[in-house]
Parts: C-alpha cells; structure tokens; sequence
C-alpha cells in the first residue's frame, strides 16, 4: 500500500520571532549507557539541541556522570520506576512528558543513545535545517541508516561515530523505521520509540501532517492506527538527512544483549537473525564526520568539565567489566580495563 503523498510545496513559512527562538529538545531513555553518554550528548547540543535524559536501575556510574553535566547546564536528567509490567521504555516517555522541560520545548525528538541523527542539508544546527526544508508540518520522520560492526570484533575506546563507518544499502528493510521530530509535542498524550499518538487534532487538516525528509507526506499517519513506526521499503530515504543507528557495535557489545528483552516491548529480538539482517558493511558511509567541526569543539568542552572526563572513564571501565562478565574473565586483567581506570585516576 502506498503511504505517501504527493511532495509538499517548496514555500518556506516565514522564520520563528526572533524574540522567541525555537526550542529543540532530544530525549533518550537510558539504563547503564555511561560509556557512550558524553558523545551523544556533545552530539546533539553541537546540532542546537537541548537534552533530557530519564535513567532507570543504573548500576554503572552513569546517574553520577548525568548528574554532573546537568549541574554544568548541559541535560536535564531525571530517574523513573517501571513497573515489573511495563516496559522502561513506555514508563520514561509517561515521565518525560511530565517533565518540566517538555512545556518550553517547541520540537521534540525521542532517540536512542546509539542513534545520531545526520543532516546533510543546511548548516549543521537544526535550526538551520529546517530553515531550508520548510516547517510546514507537525512533525518530519528520520528513515534509520544501520551500520554493521565495520569488522570491529571487540570494544575500544573511541567515538562510536567515528568506528563504525560501513553499512548495507539504504533501501532495506532494517532500514524503512524512522524516529520523528515533533512540534508542538505535548498536543500528543503518548509517545512510542518512533512517533507519538493520540493527537489532539485532526490529522491532514492545516499543518497536522508528518512528512519524511524529501518533505512528502506520511499518509500512514492518517489512515492508519497510531503509532506508526515504519514506511515501506521504497518510502525509504536518506537525501536531506538519515538517523544513523549503531545497534550492532562491535560483536562483543552484541554479545551482551543477546538474550535479553527489548526495553521498548520486553521482546527477546537480539537474535542471530536480528544480527545478520543489521550486521551489513559492504558500503562505507563517512557521512556522520562532515560535522567534525561543529563536533569536536562541544566534546572537548565537554570532557574539560571538571570531574567528566574522570566519570566518563570510569563508565568505560564498567562498561568493560560488564562486558567480560559473562565470560567470567577479571577486569582487572584486561588491557581496557586498565587504561580507562587509568585515565580515571
């Protein structure tokens, strides 16, 4: 079945009242992702986007690391509860949307801490890329770019944007999931992983449309039952932007999931499977460095904030330990181990 409509008109409304600049907000549920918190964080701020982050069951340094760069005005941070029935994911979209920061947020895009959103039109900032693609809409949908292990068979230290540079061909279906960027978030009651639901309007009416990144329209959203989180593999499309999902990292990080229930579903999905369908790197896509320049600036920034590089090193460390504990090999014995505690001092 076809899902999208015909391409919207290339006028672009006029820009935001200066006096009152756009709010961006990126929101992330997370559960022991220390290791990979300051260069998602520098990610999205190096774009114009303000950071919420709700963590649930930490046994890693995370909450002390999230804790320190909120402190430092960086994210906004805060705890939930799921109940043993409810997945954490569901439980923290219910507490975001309480939040504080949700009421001045003007957009809203709920990812992942291994999904980097890349545009390749405007200058970098979100801002400026909706200042060439229009915002004619309620809300823009990211279709997912996965990238295999890029040969990476163990964790090392590094960003994970800058290892995993190979994937598989865009038109796939891994691919056709996308996550939204959403204006005017709380007119929504829910919010899954890739979209929200239970709209307070009239989906088609006005500007009450999502589009994908070419700017054509999602019909899905208006014919079909809420949430939708995928197109079909031809809607898919990466020529303005992609969102750029590392789920496999290196073999041994999958390792650590298999078995395990997804945080959004409590489904067992991490299967050899899910492995092979996600684990392609026949093409290098170097696209998620163009923005070195507004990147790098920000991570330092980050890291030179008293107490973060300390904290960033010692969620490595734990990283490592979790990493090594179903082998029942000592941290203390590995090479990574070691460095990590110490650059942590």
């Amino acid at each position: 079945m076809a899902c999208l409509g015909a391409a919207m008109s290339d006028a672009v409304p006029s820009p935001p009242d200066p006096a009152r600049p756009e709010t961006f907000l990126v929101f992330a549920a997370m559960k022991n992702e220390g290791a990979f918190i300051v260069e998602w964080v520098s990610w999205y701020r190096a774009m114009g986007f303000s950071v919420l982050v709700g963590i649930n069951d930490c046994t890693d340094h995370s909450p002390a690391l999230l804790d320190l760069l909120a402190q430092a005005g960086w994210l906004q941070v805060f705890s939930h509860a799921p109940p043993k029935d409810v997945p954490p994911k569901a439980s923290a979209h219910r507490a975001m949307r309480a939040h504080p920061g949700m009421t001045t947020a003007d957009w809203l895009l709920i990812c992942d801490v291994d999904e980097f959103l890349v545009l390749h039109q405007g200058d970098g900032s979100i801002a400026g890329y909706l200042d060439a693609m229009g915002r004619d809409f309620l809300g823009m949908a990211f279709h997912w770019q996965c990238f295999g292990n890029s040969g990476w068979q163990k964790y090392q230290p590094g960003l994970t944007h800058r290892q995993f540079l190979r994937c598989g061909p865009g038109q796939r279906q891994v691919n056709a999931m996308f996550k939204t960027l959403i204006h005017d978030p709380l007119r929504f009651r829910k919010y899954s992983d890739h979209s929200p639901f239970e709209f307070d309007g009239v989906w088609g009416e006005g500007r009450n449309l999502i589009v994908d990144s070419e700017r054509r329209v999602i019909d899905k959203f208006q014919t079909e039952p809420q949430p939708i989180r995928f197109s079909t593999v031809e809607q898919i499309t990466h020529k303005t932007a992609q969102m750029n999902h590392y789920i496999i990292r290196s073999d041994e990080h999958f390792a650590l999931k298999r078995g395990t229930k997804s945080a959004s579903a409590f489904k067992d999905r991490y299967t050899d499977q899910f492995y092979r369908a996600r684990n392609k790197n026949g093409m290098k896509d170097n696209s998620a460095l163009a923005w070195a320049s507004r990147f790098d600036p920000v991570h330092a920034q980050a890291m030179a904030i008293p107490g973060v590089a300390r904290l960033h090193h010692l969620c490595c460390a734990d990283y490592v330990a979790r990493l090594l504990g179903p082998g029942g090999a000592r941290p203390q014995d590995d090479p990574r181990w070691q460095f990590h505690m110490a650059q942590a001092g």
